[in-house]
């Protein structure tokens, strides 16, 4: 059997008898034997329905692998065979995103820019996937996220009736794997959550019964090259409710169950979890504290609720301060953004915004009544600085809409945003740079800061390879002063972020230089001449 590099080879197999409880009284397993070198990969099988088993297999390196399956049921154990390995011949066999250093390298060297979004219609039809797919495709977006239950009050359906966290719905799980496939094919990133705690269905999960829907959900689809699983959503929500304070066993139990879920990412896709959850009444801990910190070692990326309107909302991000509710988007919401994000580059993982706030003009996540908060109140507009705030930080960022909950059709809702067309535009700018050579240097620009509540916010951003090249994202425009490395000439170039249109500021030497640029929410692009070649 040829199966080509980082592709998903399956085994069917039929179990010889039947159980009360298939996904708990059998197991069935596989080691896979690199012939030539002896690497040697340990998978777990899973149950699908009927009398059928299933294995799924990604080979890592060209040559022959072997194979031998072990199991208590007479038809799923001993069987063995062997698979040959072949050069990658489709265009989205990448193998695996790895983090490397603060940004993402897939396994053939592949140099990947995130831009997310969330979507909840893996239950609907093949057909309303192609559409959503097309779009975000056409429009650089290559990174879904999605709950695996769906959204407030379906997680339930993924278990048996009860529900039964010991039995599984096949047809929801056949459906994700389906769905994951799609994005696959489409070179689009897939990042299904295990774990949504706001209906409190899985808070009643057992530890043990934690691990075995891990270890199924991982059997499933941790054999595709294009996951990046999330343990959970909101972890805090494991032990804490909403008008609480902060119970930190949340964190203990992520970082349990967490290196679990690392340890079945046997093919080496990466693994993550999302905080912090909102909370009004937490302090000492609280929201901001739990925002610049990261407990969560085994984690290879990091996945922050760094709403931008509560950034700016606060007047100090202090741990005796509750999350602020009245969003506020302005100089020291984006300035805190911006540095929020560098600070945490510290800790040597890429670090994603999961949730800098819903393009949803402060609705209610069933679009049935308006409730303004910092989760719900971005709009296309104050997007744009959210999204250049993060790439000058050297991180990234995630784009949410109003079509994120429609478990239905999302299309027509999400063709509405213009936001597509803006990260269209700031991806295939920045892609064009070495930007995972380049780090924040904000005091490579004036900061023309502003004062809000007595204290200064800088309005210019930087992201630089120092000497080679400067990108400056600048809040509001008119006259900056910029510090490039003497001894070459630079080529100067504005960029509007809203239409791409591109204006020659000319060339400048190195030295500290003052420029004026027309406009407001502009991008600067200094490029040494000799690095043009």
């Amino acid at each position: 059997m040829n199966v080509r590099r980082w592709d998903t080879h399956e085994i069917v197999l039929s179990a010889s008898r039947t159980y009360a409880n298939p996904f708990r009284d059998v197991a069935l397993t596989a080691t896979f034997t690199h012939v030539a070198s002896g690497t040697s990969i340990g998978v777990n099988g899973f149950y699908d329905g009927g009398s059928t088993w299933r294995i799924r297999f990604m080979p890592t390196e060209l040559g022959t692998w072997s194979y031998v399956t072990e199991s208590a049921d007479l038809g799923l154990d001993q069987k063995s065979g062997q698979v040959q390995c072949t050069e990658p011949s489709q265009p989205y066999l990448h193998g695996p995103l790895r983090p490397e250093g603060c940004h993402f390298r897939h396994a053939d060297g592949t140099r990947r820019l995130l831009l997310s979004t969330r979507f909840s219609c893996h239950f609907a039809s093949p057909s309303v996937w192609a559409k959503v797919i097309d779009h975000l495709k056409a429009h650089r977006v290559n990174r879904i996220l999605f709950v695996m239950g769906g959204v407030h009050g379906t997680v339930k359906e993924l278990y048996g009736e009860g529900p039964d966290f010991s039995h599984y719905n096949v047809e929801k799980f056949q459906a994700i794997d389906a769905f994951i496939d799609a994005l696959r094919r489409a070179d689009i990133l897939a990042s299904p959550y295990f774990y949504y705690f706001n209906d409190k269905v899985q808070r009643d999960m057992r530890p043990e019964q934690d691990r075995a829907y891990i270890r199924y959900g991982m059997a499933r689809f941790g054999a595709y090259c294009n996951v990046m699983p999330v343990l959970s959503n909101e972890v805090e929500q494991k032990c804490t409710d909403r008008r609480s304070q902060y119970d930190l066993a949340s964190h203990t139990w992520a970082n349990e169950m967490g290196a679990y879920l690392r340890e079945l990412a046997v093919f080496g896709v990466p693994v993550a979890v999302h905080n912090p959850m909102e909370t009004d009444e937490a302090v000492e801990p609280g929201f901001y504290t739990l925002l610049r910190d990261w407990p969560f070692p085994w984690a290879e990326f990091m996945l922050r609720q760094a709403q931008v309107g509560s950034l700016g909302a606060a007047p100090e991000l202090r741990d005796d301060l509750p999350e602020q509710k009245n969003p506020v988007y302005d100089v020291r919401a984006y300035a805190r953004h911006n540095q929020l994000l560098i600070d945490l580059r510290r800790f040597g993982v890429p670090v994603i915004n999961e949730e800098p706030g819903y393009e949803m003009g402060g609705l209610n996540w069933d679009s049935k009544g308006l409730n303004p908060r910092p989760w719900n109140t971005q709009t296309s507009e104050t997007l744009i600085p959210t999204f250049w705030t993060a790439v000058t930080a050297g991180a990234y960022c995630m784009w949410g809409h109003a079509a994120t909950y429609e478990m239905g059709d999302p299309f027509a809702g999400m063709t509405k945003s213009v936001t597509p067309q803006y990260l269209k535009i700031l991806h295939d700018f920045v892609t064009a740079l070495p930007y995972w050579e380049m780090e924040p240097v904000n005091d490579a620009v004036s900061p023309d800061e502003m004062t809000v509540e007595g204290e200064a916010y800088r309005t210019n951003f930087c992201l630089a390879k120092p000497g080679e090249i400067y990108l400056i994202f600048s809040l509001n425009g008119g006259a900056f002063t910029v510090s490039l490395a003497p001894g070459g000439t630079y080529e100067a170039t504005q960029m509007d972020p809203r239409t791409g249109s591109t204006t020659c500021l000319g060339s400048v030497s190195g030295g500290k230089r003052t420029l004026s640029i027309a406009g407001t929410e502009q991008v600067i692009l200094f490029q040494r001449a000799e690095s043009q070649t």
